[in-house]
C-alpha cells in the first residue's frame, strides 16, 4: 500500500506537467477522491492514513498539516516523509503501483479544472460519506466502507452516461 504523501506528490507532479497550480484545500479533495476510486475500482486502499470529516470536507490530518503553511496559495513543494530505510533522512515518496498512477490520473483528469470551493461542495452533497459522517468539531473518521459504497456508485453512474452516449451516437 503507498502513503497519501505518495498519491499527493503524483498530483502535484500532474498539476506541475499540466501548468497548473494546486491549494492544500484542492489537494485534499483530491486525494480523497482517489482513495474512493482506488476502492471502488481496485478494491484496495490507495493508502493507510485515516480520513476524517472536517468542516470543509473530508481530509487527511497529516497531509493538511502539511501544507497548511500555504493556506489558499499554491503548493510549490512535495510532500516529504521520513525514509522508511533511515529515519535520519527525508524523502519525497512517489507512486510505484501503477494501478494507483492510473486511479490518481482519472482523478486528475476528472477534476483538474474544479475549484477548492466547487470541490467542498460536491463533497457536501447529500448522502455523500462526508454528510453521513460529519459532526460538528468532531472530526470523525470516515470509514472506508462508506467511501467504497459510494463510489462505486458514482462509477456506474458513469458507466450508464458513457453507453447513453455510445447509444446516441451509432
Amino acid at each position: 500500500m503507498e502513503s497519501v504523501n505518495a498519491v499527493a506528490n503524483e498530483f502535484l507532479k500532474l498539476a506541475n506537467e499540466s501548468g497548473k497550480e494546486l491549494t492544500n484545500l484542492q489537494l485534499a479533495k483530491l486525494c480523497y477522491i482517489a482513495q474512493g476510486f482506488s476502492l471502488a475500482l481496485l478494491d484496495k486502499k490507495a493508502y493507510s492514513e485515516p480520513i476524517e470529516a472536517w468542516k470543509l470536507g473530508p481530509v487527511v490530518p497529516s497531509l493538511y498539516h502539511e501544507f497548511k503553511q500555504y493556506q489558499a496559495q499554491p503548493i510549490t513543494t512535495q510532500s516529504i516523509t521520513t525514509d522508511p530505510n533511515n529515519n535520519l533522512n527525508f524523502i519525497a515518496p512517489t507512486l510505484q503501483d501503477d494501478n494507483l498512477k492510473k486511479i490518481v490520473a482519472l482523478a486528475w483528469n476528472l477534476y483538474k479544472d474544479v475549484s477548492g470551493g466547487a470541490l467542498v461542495a460536491l463533497t457536501h452533497e447529500g448522502n455523500t460519506p462526508w454528510s453521513l459522517t460529519y459532526v460538528p468539531s468532531e472530526n470523525k473518521i470516515i470509514s472506508d466502507e462508506l467511501i467504497k459504497k459510494y463510489y462505486m456508485k458514482f462509477i456506474n453512474n458513469l458507466e450508464v452516461e458513457f453507453l447513453n452516449e455510445q447509444t446516441k451516437t451509432t
